[in-house]
């Protein structure tokens, strides 16, 4: 399986392992994460749930897939696909029944940042980094990353967009994006874990729902995110942009 879910340490870590591609995600691919995060947060002996990748965190949507869906879908059929697919990840992080923690140790782009802003806790380690993507692609968002940054750091999308940087730990926490992880990300999870211990799993799922009902974004942002990447993965430009990424597509 290209995702695996292991209880180590009071949590549940759910580990994505599409190494040949860096983790970068299909329509398929987010049909099975989100599933294993459904599952894993359903684990009543875990007090967290830890979200990771080996090697990469996430290198983002799979360009060569989405550049073929914008040469053979409409863009309405492309809004369906994004938003009852691709987002059902966003969608399992939010009704997830106990806190959420991203283990960054590798690189978080476009999607994978989207997944990390999702998370309730984000820690980015000495190797890991975030970084937007998405515009560099000519494509917004998609997964509702704009309403997803705005929650946790409202005045940071214009600069993020402007310098297009890859976001390392130190400049993470400048931001309010995220916390250090040393010696690594997964190590400060679990750090993190233990200390939240003091709580039972009902307790922690209750501060869990009330951080995310107090800044979690409106549906239509979601929608409209969806709606948007499906006119813009049918436009020329991104065609344009796709053949000479990729070649001919």
């Amino acid at each position: 399986m290209p995702v695996s879910i292991q209880s180590r340490n009071n949590a549940v870590v759910v580990t994505l392992e599409w190494t040949e591609k860096r983790n970068a995600l299909s329509a398929d691919d987010a049909d099975v994460l989100a599933a294993a995060i459904t599952e894993a947060g359903n684990d009543e002996s875990a007090e967290a749930l830890i979200v990771t990748g080996v090697g990469t965190f996430s290198a983002g949507g799979d360009l060569p897939y989405f550049a073929a869906l914008g040469q053979k879908l409409t863009p309405e059929q492309i809004h369906h696909t994004i938003y009852s697919r691709v987002q059902s990840i966003i969608r399992a992080l939010r009704d997830c029944p106990i806190p959420t923690i991203a283990a960054i140790d590798g690189a978080a782009i476009g999607l994978g940042m989207d997944i990390a802003l999702a998370c309730d806790m984000r820690f980015i380690g000495p190797d890991g980094f975030l970084m937007q993507g998405w515009a560099r692609a000519g494509l917004i968002t998609g997964t509702g990353g704009v309403s997803l940054l705005n929650r946790i750091a409202p005045a940071q999308l214009w600069p993020i967009l402007a310098k297009q940087e890859r976001i390392g730990a130190d400049r993470a926490v400048e931001l309010g994006l995220g916390e250090a992880g040393s010696p690594d990300a997964m190590t400060a999870a679990f750090e993190r874990v233990d200390a939240l211990g003091y709580m039972s799993r009902s307790v922690l799922g209750k501060y869990a729902a009330l951080g995310r009902l107090a800044s979690w974004p409106v549906e239509e942002n979601f929608d409209r995110s969806g709606e948007f990447q499906g006119e813009l993965l049918c436009s020329d430009d991104f065609r344009a942009l796709a053949e000479k990424l990729l070649g001919k597509v």
